[in-house]
């Protein structure tokens, strides 16, 4: 069951594209494996819902802090996952975002290392689209891989209050080929 709502999950980052630091330490606290899985299924709802911020809804002054889930997939057949704790502050003033996730899980609810970081994070204010790259490690059940992976967002309700997207990139563990990694990461003020 937890295999089949993660993979739902991991469907719902890729309609969702549709419609910095050196270290990603999330300054929340840190959220069980239970916790992880509610948050998640929540944000996506409202996110659902609600749909796109329109370009000309996105604020131009302050900042915003961003937190809730990042889904990891690898795409190699084994049906390896893990889901983690994200967060991510957008200047709205400068276009920029920076964070990242930490505290993960794989699919059977055991804590895996791993932290990612958000580089070169930025909105395109004219599209309302988010990019960066998405690079670090997760202990995966099949083993330690680096990760380094494209990502693509948006902003969602009226006022921004959500920010979700998809990361489309690698998983290499040590010494192989590099495996196709899908993730998504789903975000409320």
């Amino acid at each position: 069951m937890l295999l089949k709502k993660y993979l739902l999950c991991v469907g719902a980052a890729a309609l969702s594209a549709c419609m910095a630091s050196d270290e990603a330490e999330t300054t929340q606290t840190a959220l069980s494996f239970a916790e992880l899985n509610t948050l998640n299924t929540e944000i996506i709802d409202e996110i659902v819902a609600i749909g796109a911020t329109p370009v000309d809804d996105i604020p131009t002054t302050g900042s915003a802090t961003y937190d809730g889930t990042m889904l990891l997939a690898l795409q190699d057949g084994s049906m390896d996952g893990a889901i983690g704790q994200a967060q991510m502050v957008t200047s709205f003033a400068t276009s920029t975002i920076t964070g990242g996730a930490d505290n993960f899980y794989d699919l059977n609810g055991n804590a895996i290392d791993g932290s990612l970081t958000l580089e070169d994070g930025s909105f395109e204010r004219t599209i309302g689209i988010v990019t960066g790259e998405m690079n670090g490690s997760v202990d995966f059940a099949s083993g330690e891989m680096d990760i380094e992976t494209d990502v693509a967002g948006n902003f969602s309700g009226p006022n921004a209050e959500y920010l979700s997207g998809v990361m489309t990139g690698t998983a290499t563990p040590e010494g192989e080929d590099a495996l196709v990694l899908i993730g998504g990461f789903y975000l409320e003020q």
